[in-house]
């Protein structure tokens, strides 16, 4: 008999909202369209472990921006703005930026299937394990809109389970977790002032790489705008943190997985309590919640707004191991 599967997803959701739980894991529904910064950050996770296995993430994104116009609507676009561009444009700065950061990529993708108990396991998918000092680290990409503090970091469930695993899979010596973080927005590029029709040198929220492109677009010589150029960072956009786990935190976490798991097969196909807070505004079943709550028709809102998850959306398929790349230092 197959045990019972849980995930970091699946526990954070639990501990989030029962009602959430309910129609994300056992109605197994999802919305036919995905909000923008599923799309993004879905693009961006592929685009990164095309590059990391030495593929063209060129085509990921061209991929994307296919998918992205057949399967939106034109006001949604209008909403959104242009995901694709945003992403080609972050990758650019991405690529270059981390062009020789030293890291050793042993697997990507690397998938786990781990008892918790006697009728439960743990799955997950850790972005990439990388070689890095003396030691093994599980190395994640997130994109944020506003960039996460180490304390976060530090805490956060989903960096022990993975360290953990890393420990059962054999790694040696998992240290820790590097975050990539990713700001979520496309980086500006420079304009010509409609007075002078001169560059304007106010700094923009942008890095290097993209105001040194955009000079050029332009047809001006980025050597007469270094000054202009220096006032713009990278970091306001790309930040690794490494963070160092230690045992009684990884021990802490996994205890709390355990129990929050026990739950879950206990009382998970039942339990539909809400958790009504702030979150539910960025909730993917806010519709369904708020019309049952309105005595409204919610079989119409499921067929309009929903479908049945595919095999696709929850199941990855294994990564070969990477190619060597030259990477640098963290």
């Amino acid at each position: 008999m197959a045990k019972f599967k849980v995930s970091n997803s699946k526990i954070n959701t639990w501990r989030r909202c029962h009602y959430q739980y309910f129609w994300k894991y056992v109605r197994e529904l999802v919305r036919k369209s995905k909000e923008g910064p599923l799309q993004r950050g879905g693009a961006m996770h592929e685009c990164i472990e095309a590059l990391n296995n030495g593929k063209s993430w060129k085509k990921v994104v061209k991929q994307f921006e296919k998918d992205f116009i057949k399967n939106t609507f034109e006001e949604e676009r209008v909403e959104m703005g242009d995901l694709p561009a945003m992403v080609n444009d972050l990758m650019e700065n991405y690529e270059y930026h981390y062009k020789n950061d030293n890291l050793k990529y042993l697997k990507n993708e690397e998938h786990f299937l781990l008892p918790l108990t006697q009728d439960i396991e743990i799955e997950g998918y850790i972005d990439s394990v990388v070689e890095w000092g003396r030691g093994t680290w599980a190395k994640e990409t997130k994109t944020y809109g506003r960039m996460p503090d180490r304390e976060f970091l530090m805490f956060n469930p989903q960096s022990g389970i993975y360290i953990w695993a890393m420990s059962e899979l054999g790694y040696k010596n998992p240290r820790g977790t590097i975050w990539d973080i990713i700001k979520a927005k496309q980086p500006a590029k420079p304009k010509l002032t409609a007075k002078t029709g001169k560059l304007s040198v106010a700094k923009c929220d942008s890095t290097p790489y993209t105001v040194t492109k955009g000079i050029v677009e332009l047809g001006l010589n980025p050597k007469d705008y270094t000054e202009f150029i220096q006032k713009h960072s990278f970091e306001d956009f790309f930040v690794r943190k490494e963070v160092l786990l230690n045992k009684n935190v990884v021990n802490a976490i996994m205890k709390d997985v355990v129990d929050t798991a026990k739950e879950i097969y206990s009382r998970g196909e039942y339990t539909k309590d809400r958790n009504l807070s702030k979150d539910c505004s960025w909730c993917s079943y806010k519709s369904i919640c708020q019309a049952e709550l309105m005595d409204l028709d919610v079989d119409y809102i499921i067929e309009k707004e929903y479908k049945k998850r595919e095999k696709n959306d929850v199941k990855k398929e294994k990564s070969k191991k990477p190619k060597k790349r030259n990477r640098r230092k963290v």
